[in-house]
């Protein structure tokens, strides 16, 4: 803006001062003419005065710079004060010459035929008839401006400088107030009345601009806030592989180091896995893959995004399944365990129902087999029992709450054991020092101590012991179960809680186990609202405790 002001006004005043300069010069140069002229006619006459009457006076006297001629009444030339009058023609027809005989003067101006130059000519009939001519050199209008060239050069670049100076100062002067308009109150500019309309608007745009962008600010936080706080991972990128967005959850995934906006996604993962889906969505393809991280399994699900029927980039959602893993795992492990589980006595009960079909064979023989047949049955029937009762434990199914005491029912199920105790010669010993009030199922406690007990018993030593206690600590009641039995190697000691699973196979056989007696203690645990914990060394025995709120 300042620059077209300038040049506006450079322009502007330079065109003014040359069309003045040019009429300045024309009239100046009309005012010459006329000057000369007049000074002319004012020597012509001077001279006739000065030189007397007659014509044999004036060729004696010599104008310097001026042309005299004394032309006869015939035309003929008498005196030249410039040239040989003998070569010169005859001046009878001369216009200056002709209005002297006729009126007594006469004046022209025209080019010389003798000296070839333009000349001012003014004449006056003498007494003797003879007519008497003055004349001056009269120069061109563009002689006279050569004449007058360099000073006037002079003038005009100096007036060409002080005039951009000026056009220089004047555009400051206009731009300066607006460049200085403080466009957070432009209402308290008063330096021109003229744009307080375009204030006025900037006012109201600048009220609505902060409307907005106080509303993308808060659009921009929540969006924030909401991805910060998923559980899922989400990035935007563009069609060059740069995050424009990230939550921080896509790099705790990862295990990875935050990045920022304009990384590249792979800084989140580099396996190939996770660069093959973000390449097939970059493609236009919509992809989902499974990212195996060590610690997690993750579900990678990328989509491009499409304008004007182009990818311009893509959203990547990654979601931890390890949960999920896990649990198909450990419902295709549930499924091959049960059948296993139910095929063994199944095949023992067929088996011997085959022998038993076929006949002869001794009676002492058949009571060994319908005691095997008696025992596997009642395994099947322990076995579909367990999983009954985890199946309504995983659905939640639990009886109503009510006010019991867990020393009363650990009491109870130590006074149905002992005597299973003191069959495998193991001494069981209970220790109540609280009642152990509690909200909670009295059925689920009974059956979570007695697989505990049980345990104690079953997979303890010869004259061994078993140890139930049940005491407060704090606002908690505590359950410990401790044996000194064969006890649980490390490896060993994470798994415990799994279903079907066993420590020693061949002893939980034959001591009836089903491999689901902890996992449905956990069960129980989880369902009461408790914690249960496990401490154990290979060969000297385990403890498992359980804490519950106290009501």
């Amino acid at each position: 803006m300042n620059k077209k002001i300038f040049q506006t006004v450079f322009l502007s005043i330079l065109l003014t001062f040359f069309l003045v300069l040019t009429v300045s010069t024309v009239v100046f140069y009309n005012e010459y003419e006329e000057r000369i002229e007049s000074d002319l006619i004012s020597e012509l006459r001077f001279l006739v005065a000065a030189a007397g009457d007659g014509s044999a006076d004036i060729s004696r006297v010599s104008v310097p710079g001026h042309r005299v001629t004394i032309i006869d009444p015939d035309g003929s030339i008498a005196f030249e004060s410039e040239t040989d009058p003998n070569g010169m023609e005859n001046h009878l027809e001369r216009p200056e010459v002709q209005e002297a005989i006729a009126y007594g003067f006469g004046e022209d101006t025209r080019q010389s035929d003798t000296l070839l130059e333009n000349y001012h000519y003014a004449a006056v009939r003498l007494s003797d008839g003879s007519v008497l001519r003055l004349a001056v050199p009269a120069g061109t209008i563009l002689s006279f401006m050569v004449e007058m060239l360099l000073p006037m050069l002079v003038i005009i670049i100096i007036l060409i400088f002080f005039f951009a100076w000026y056009s220089m100062k004047a555009a400051r002067h206009i731009t300066d107030p607006i460049n200085n308009i403080d466009l957070e109150h432009p209402e308290d500019t008063e330096e021109y009345e003229e744009l307080s309309p375009l204030l006025y608007r900037i006012v109201k745009q600048q009220v609505t601009i902060h409307e907005q962008i106080e509303s993308a600010e808060r659009r921009s936080r929540e969006f924030a806030v909401i991805t910060d706080n998923m559980a899922e991972g989400l990035a935007v990128i563009d069609k060059e592989m740069r995050l424009l967005s990230v939550n921080r959850a896509a790099f705790m995934l990862f295990d990875t180091e935050e990045g920022r906006p304009g990384d590249s996604v792979l800084s989140i993962n580099r396996s190939d896995m996770f660069s093959s889906a973000i390449q097939d969505a970059l493609s236009g393809k919509r992809s989902e893959t499974i990212v195996d991280n060590k610690t997690r399994m993750l579900q990678v699900i990328a989509s491009p995004v499409f304008e004007s029927a182009s990818v311009t980039g893509a959203v990547i959602i990654i979601m931890d399944i390890t949960e999920k893993s896990e649990r198909e795992r450990l419902r295709r492990e549930f499924t091959a365990n049960v059948s296993h589980e139910l095929k063994t006595p199944l095949t023992s009960i067929s088996g011997f129902a085959e022998l038993l079909k076929n006949g002869g064979i001794p009676e002492e023989t058949v009571k060994d087999f319908g005691k095997e047949i008696y025992d596997e049955s009642q395994r099947l029937i322990a076995l579909v029992h367990d999983i009954i009762r985890l199946s309504k434990l995983d659905e939640g199914e639990a009886d109503e709450e009510e006010r019991i005491s867990v020393s009363e029912i650990a009491d109870d199920v130590v006074s149905r054991l002992r005597k299973r105790a003191e069959t495998m010669g193991v001494s069981l010993e209970l220790s109540t020092e609280d009642p152990g009030v509690i909200n909670g199922s009295a059925l689920l406690v009974d059956e979570m101590l007695m697989n505990l007990v049980d345990n104690a018993i079953k997979y303890n030593k010869k004259d061994g012991s078993a140890f139930v206690s049940v005491f407060r600590d704090g606002s908690e009641i505590v359950v410990s179960v401790r044996d000194t039995g064969i006890g649980i190697p490390d490896k060993d000691k994470d798994r415990v809680f799994e279903r079907f699973y066993r420590v020693d196979k061949s002893r939980s056989r034959s001591s009836g186990g089903t491999g689901l007696g902890l996992s449905i203690v956990r069960h129980s645990v989880i369902t009461l609202h408790g914690s249960i914990s496990l401490k154990s060394k290979l060969g000297e025995g385990t403890e498992i405790t359980v804490r519950f709120p106290a009501a």
